[in-house]
């Protein structure tokens, strides 16, 4: 069985340095997203307060520009700001 070699070809490892690099990053904003958002009523009571905690640094992160949140957006290809303002509504207790 003959093995491959793989491609040296400079601009095929760097469109797919990028794509793991932007699905990395969505997957972090994701993750951050969800923890940010999530119902502690849904949680079970025995990890309500880890979720709690889980939610507020999510939303403190999101919040910061010091902690690298705007970098992961750019590397995804959104906008920090419009998260920002999309979690803000998310996060607003209906009326």
């Amino acid at each position: 069985m003959a093995l491959r070699r793989f491609s040296s070809r400079p601009e095929r490892l760097t469109q797919l340095d990028f794509r793991s690099e932007r699905n990395l990053a969505v997957a972090i904003l994701r993750q951050a997203w969800h923890e940010a958002i999530i119902n502690l009523g849904d949680v079970k009571e025995t990890s309500r307060e880890d979720h709690r905690l889980l939610k507020k640094k999510a939303i403190e992160w999101i919040g910061n520009d010091e902690e690298g949140f705007p970098y992961w957006c750019k590397l995804a290809d959104v906008d920090h700001k419009a998260v920002r303002r999309e979690l803000r509504s998310a996060l607003e207790v209906p009326a």
